[in-house]
């Protein structure tokens, strides 16, 4: 059986609409948060971009539609991955996503009617490839490089990069009526793969966002500019960690950070329940309070995570305080009546090591972490990085 572009073109729509409409509800029933509101924009993008092709289709001379529908698809892949750098914990840069969707239209409009079906394409194949690619690197890095659905998420994107690198290659050197372009890049197999892909996203971030919000239930819960459990919530913790970073380098003081990150708090949330997690971080959040020095900056960063800058005289004095954290660990049970204990991963780095550059030093501290986790947990990886000049 041999399927049409426009019947390719309307069963895309209806997938693309339905995955659309399912992940923007899920969303907004579980956590609406950034991450999920950007990734929502792509889906609502990804609508418009189905709408628009669908109605050049049937109606090849509204040429502006075209316009619209390639604006729509490069914002659609960009909004993944500002969603994904928002999901680590960096900033959506959204605003190159729009740049980039801007750029594309322009291009499209000089154009005009006389591109025929491929109008503006050499613009929107090279945009998708872009930020298909940031987006597989931005899924394989910090939080999401650790988990598996990210981890498909990353592979879909990453095809689809290459797909379009290709692509676009074909279509300027040979065009887009070569043999070969239309054996192996033409619109069926592109609208073919598009579902195949719109599918296996839609699984991942909807898995992704059901995770983050089993684990991370107090994380988003802040009294103030405080989490519940008594320490500086993610946002203020931020803005005084880049002003203590600042102010230290001024004066020339030794900074260290501590990441903690709770062990298996997922599994916790699956095998003992919710109020069980909760009771886990409230518990690692006093310890933290109890036992790191006065004068340090606490900070909790998401349900699993707490993190802590303290001025040190030496490089010894960040892995002792990380030491005597984990040995309070052990020594105070959650749950004294099962005598059951959460263990932690510990990431240690200071500006001795990275310098005073706050994207250097978080980037060195979730490396840190990450090592700590992969070499199964309750252990510390000190982190012993070169500071560049400048930095």
């Amino acid at each position: 059986m041999t399927l049409d572009l426009e019947t390719l073109l309307v069963a895309s729509g209806l997938i693309i609409i339905l995955c659309g409409i399912a992940f923007i509800l899920n969303t907004a029933m579980r956590r609406n948060d950034a991450s999920g509101r950007l990734w929502s924009i792509g889906f609502i993008a990804a609508m418009l971009t189905s709408l628009s092709f669908s109605i050049w289709s049937i109606a090849d001379e509204l040429w502006w539609v075209l316009a619209i529908g390639n604006t729509a698809y490069v914002i659609s892949i960009g909004a993944i991955w500002s969603g994904a750098r928002v999901f680590n914990g960096r900033p959506s840069l959204i605003w190159v996503v729009l740049a980039g969707g801007g750029l594309v239209a322009l291009f499209t409009a000089i154009e005009g009617p006389g591109g025929g079906l491929w109008t503006g394409s050499a613009g929107l194949f090279a945009g998708v490839a872009v930020f298909a690619g940031l987006g597989g690197a931005e899924t394989m890095r910090s939080r999401m490089r650790r988990n598996l659905n990210a981890r498909i998420m990353s592979f879909a994107l990453w095809t689809v990069c290459a797909y379009y690198v290709a692509r676009t290659g074909i279509f300027v050197s040979l065009g887009p009526d070569s043999s070969t372009f239309q054996q192996y890049f033409s619109s069926e197999l592109t609208v073919i793969l598009t579902i195949v892909v719109v599918l296996l996203g839609t699984i991942s971030m909807s898995i992704l966002q059901a995770e983050r919000s089993g684990a991370r239930a107090l994380g988003d819960v802040t009294v103030g500019v405080h989490s519940v459990v008594g320490v500086l919530s993610a946002a203020p913790f931020m803005q005084q960690w880049a002003d203590w970073v600042e102010r230290a380098s001024f004066h020339g003081d030794r900074l260290a950070m501590i990441a903690m990150d709770v062990d298996n708090l997922p599994q916790m949330n699956t095998a003992f329940g919710r109020t069980f997690g909760d009771t886990a971080i409230r518990s690692v959040a006093q310890i933290v309070r109890h036992h790191a020095p006065t004068t340090a900056l606490l900070g909790h960063t998401g349900a699993g995570r707490f993190v802590i800058v303290v001025v040190t005289q030496n490089v010894v004095d960040a892995e002792q305080l990380a030491i005597r954290l984990q040995t309070a660990l052990v020594d105070e049970p959650i749950d004294p009546q099962q005598s059951l204990r959460a263990t932690a991963s510990f990431g240690v780095v200071d500006t001795d090591g990275y310098g005073y550059g706050l994207p250097v030093l978080r980037r060195a501290l979730d490396d840190a972490t990450h090592a700590a986790r992969e070499a199964g947990g309750n252990s510390i990886v000190v982190g012993r990085g070169i500071a560049q000049p400048g930095a």
